[in-house]
């Protein structure tokens, strides 16, 4: 997922969901991964490389596409840290601004 002020529902969604992820808003903002454990359970792994992050989007597109299956180690040193769960379980949702707040499914 890019999480970047032109990426992500506008700028007021952007300075959110950094708020939220206890993230510095950066103008080039940041890439979030959908990691799951040993056990399953869900965490975000953040990184400051947008541009691979948009690779890596474009890459699982094609695959979908191809009715393939898609899998990819990201590289330690790209990876900034983990928190826990996705962002849409995150505590503190309240907190997007009116009309801002993403829908589940995006």
């Amino acid at each position: 997922m890019l999480a970047t002020a032109d990426d992500f529902h506008g700028p007021a969604a952007y300075l959110a969901l950094c708020t939220v992820a206890g993230l510095q808003p950066t103008a080039e903002g940041y890439g979030l991964f959908l990691v799951l454990d040993g056990g399953g359970r869900p965490y975000t792994a953040v990184t400051w490389d947008v541009d691979y992050v948009r690779m890596l989007l474009d890459a699982w597109g094609t695959a979908l596409q191809a009715g393939e299956e898609l899998h990819i180690e990201v590289p330690a040193e790209k990876v900034l840290g983990h928190i826990p769960e996705w962002p849409w379980m995150w505590v503190g949702l309240t907190a997007w601004p009116a009309g801002a707040r993403p829908s589940a499914g995006d």
